[in-house]
């Protein structure tokens, strides 16, 4: 199943598909607002509150869309597929993303790759949807996209063990993760964290929905595809990435919480080339779909 944040008529609502059919998930919540028990005080449903309140939402929603049907109630809440699209997750309490989880992109900026899982953070604020301009600005004098798969947690993490860490896992999303590099480079030069380079707002392209983990049963057995104006920059496998899944969030938990809905983007393939204003860019992930933003 997966979930989305769509807007219909200029009003946002929260998207249920699976397979080839799509809810309207907050309109059929808010009808059945028993079954999500903290709608009962009248709040809107949000994606970000059902993966605080809901432990498994794979199965809960697999057995809401059961309910549904059983009663015959599908219809009245179906919808066509949401193509005006926001970020799925909109405030993280943060982006922990990978540096250098690929050989080829280690080797493409000369660096040896890292023993352990190397992680920095980006700003919650610089998250866009699909569709979204990435702005260039005028500061800038380099300006990357890095395609990578993210990965949304879905239970309070601390301490979490590498044969449990899966447990954490709600799903999936196309991150891209875009950087002014030669302010990255810069700032590397002279010791200075990346932060600000990872930051600007716009910067952390996000969606097209957030894939629930029933649908990826092994997040290392994808391709990872970029492509500006139709050409391939970057094209891979998670298979590929130095660090699994499990490594990365046992290796967080350890010095950080991570709560519901937190992102872990984990890290970009090799082929990072600069963007120009006007160029379009497609991010590609099997089974996660495609994540397009235009520069502007």
């Amino acid at each position: 199943m997966r979930l989305c944040i769509a807007r219909q008529e200029s009003k946002p609502f929260v998207g249920l598909g699976r397979q080839d059919r799509w809810l309207n998930l907050s309109l059929a919540a808010q009808a059945h607002a028993g079954f999500f028990s903290w709608l009962l005080s009248g709040a809107e449903l949000r994606i970000e509150e059902m993966l605080w309140y809901v432990e498994d939402l794979s199965g809960t929603l697999a057995g809401f869309w059961q309910d549904l049907d059983r009663a015959g109630a599908l219809p009245s809440y179906q919808v066509e597929e949401p193509l005006d699209l926001l970020p799925p997750i909109t405030r993280p309490s943060k982006i922990v993303a990978l540096g250098r989880n690929y050989q080829a992109h280690a080797d493409e900026t000369g660096v040896t790759p890292p023993e352990e899982p190397l992680f920095f953070a980006k700003a919650p604020s610089s998250i866009v949807g699909p569709g979204a301009g990435i702005v260039y600005p005028a500061v800038v004098t380099r300006l990357d996209p890095e395609i990578e798969l993210g990965v949304i947690i879905g239970r309070r993490a601390k301490d979490v063990p590498e044969d449990e860490a899966m447990d954490y896992v709600a799903g999936y999303t196309i991150v891209n993760d875009v950087t002014a590099r030669a302010m990255q480079f810069r700032d590397i030069e002279e010791r200075k964290p990346w932060f600000r380079a990872k930051s600007f707002d716009t910067f952390t392209p996000l969606g097209p929905h957030l894939v629930l983990k029933d649908e990826i049963p092994d997040p290392h057995d994808l391709r990872i595809t970029l492509r500006v104006n139709g050409q391939v920059r970057q094209d891979a496998l998670t298979a590929h990435c130095i660090f699994t899944v499990p490594q990365i969030i046992h290796y967080i938990s350890t010095f950080m919480t991570l709560e519901p809905g937190d992102l872990i983007a984990t890290g970009t393939p090799g082929g990072i080339a600069p963007l120009d204003r006007g160029d379009l860019v497609e991010c590609t992930i099997t089974g996660l779909g495609t994540l397009a933003n235009p520069v502007v």
